[in-house]
């Protein structure tokens, strides 16, 4: 089992799509050991996603699923890990909702995330391992602008 403390915002990368010419901002603090991850997505220029990583320890290879405990604002956002297999980086992914000022509990096994890259799913990606992995993160996007905020109580590889 592995949690991982939440008690530092910079140690998490922000990524916005202005990376790609969009216009969202989003940005975390942390107060009594809980981040929000909070913004505005932007559509202007092709944009509409937001997303947040932090570099993790090695993960034990008996890890077989991942759970969050977070309180959301009614939108869907997706939970995601970066690997590195065979020399590249992948992203493996999962979505879950969330309920407006309602804090909820997410279990997902490692098997149930679908790999991407960039965007695109890849198919014939290998199983996610836990030993592989080596960030962990949270991304929103969306088709229509609108604030956002997600509160992460805890994240634990069990």
């Amino acid at each position: 089992m592995s949690s991982h403390t939440l008690d530092n915002a910079d140690d998490w990368l922000i990524t916005n799509d202005s990376v790609m010419g969009g216009l969202s901002k989003g940005h975390t603090f942390v107060e009594n050991n809980m981040m929000t991850f909070s913004g505005f997505l932007s559509t202007e220029n092709s944009g509409g996603f937001t997303s947040i990583f932090k570099k993790l320890p090695s993960l034990s290879e008996s890890v077989e699923s991942v759970t969050i405990v977070v309180k959301g604002d009614g939108k869907p956002y997706q939970l995601r890990v970066r690997t590195q297999v065979m020399g590249y980086e992948l992203a493996y992914k999962i979505n879950f909702d969330t309920s407006i000022d309602t804090v909820t509990t997410h279990t997902f096994k490692l098997s149930d995330f679908e790999a991407s890259f960039r965007g695109r799913i890849i198919s014939h990606a290998p199983l996610l391992k836990a030993s592989t992995i080596t960030h962990v993160g949270f991304l929103l996007s969306a088709k229509q602008p609108s604030h956002f905020s997600l509160n992460i109580y805890s994240i634990e590889f069990i």
